[in-house]
């Protein structure tokens, strides 16, 4: 899951990926559990891609989602 969350968030590098879009492209449409679930697998990739240093790569979108860029959100 991890692997198909990265690569939803690099289709759509540099915009905002609504929670709902992720959980729908990851886990499928008829996902019934705990909407958390993203946030602990966004941890997990976070842990493996940013390092110490460097800039951050995924940055939390308050209000929306999550989004994959070098730049800093806004």
């Amino acid at each position: 899951r991890e692997y198909e969350l990265l690569v939803a968030l690099i289709r759509h590098q540099n915009e905002p990926c609504s929670r709902e879009d992720l959980l729908d492209t990851v886990w499928g449409v008829d996902f019934d559990g705990q909407p958390n679930i993203l946030d602990v697998y966004v941890r997990n990739l976070r842990s493996k891609i940013d390092t110490p240093n460097q800039p951050k790569l995924i940055h939390t979108v308050r209000g929306v989602g999550y989004m994959l860029s070098e730049h800093v959100a806004e």
